[in-house]
């Protein structure tokens, strides 16, 4: 394990605050009590991780990264930088915005969006 300068990790309340063998941090990184954090994760800079919060193994949070308490993500999944979470999110899938999404679904609504005004010209 690896823990980058100015990390914060609060020790447990009501269970144990655990980190798995090979989860690397970032610098600036905030981890909740109570909170599991896998195997082999990576965990970039200024990530606030709430409390009883699980990351199950091989889980990559890019920087700037947000998760709400009492949430669960999977094995392998991939958040991308600056993403919001809220609900729990299912493992070997890539994430995107905020509220965090897949990334591929979400990219495609911010495409969407950017031809609005082109479509509401059509409408005049």
């Amino acid at each position: 394990m690896e823990i980058g300068a100015l990390c914060s990790i609060d020790k447990g309340v009501s269970g144990d605050t655990l980190i798995g063998w090979g989860t690397k941090f970032d610098n600036h990184v905030q981890v909740g009590h109570d909170t599991v954090i896998g195997k082999n994760c990576l965990i970039g800079a200024h990530c606030a991780i709430a409390g009883v919060t699980k990351i199950e193994d091989d889980v990559i949070l890019w920087a700037k990264v947000v998760i709400n308490k009492d949430i669960v993500i999977g094995k392998g999944a991939i958040l991308l930088a600056t993403s919001g979470v809220d609900k729990s999110l299912e493992g070997g899938k890539t994430y995107f915005g905020i509220p965090a999404e897949e990334a591929r679904k979400k990219w495609r609504e911010i495409a969407l969006m950017r031809r609005l005004p082109e479509l509401f010209e059509k409408l005049k």
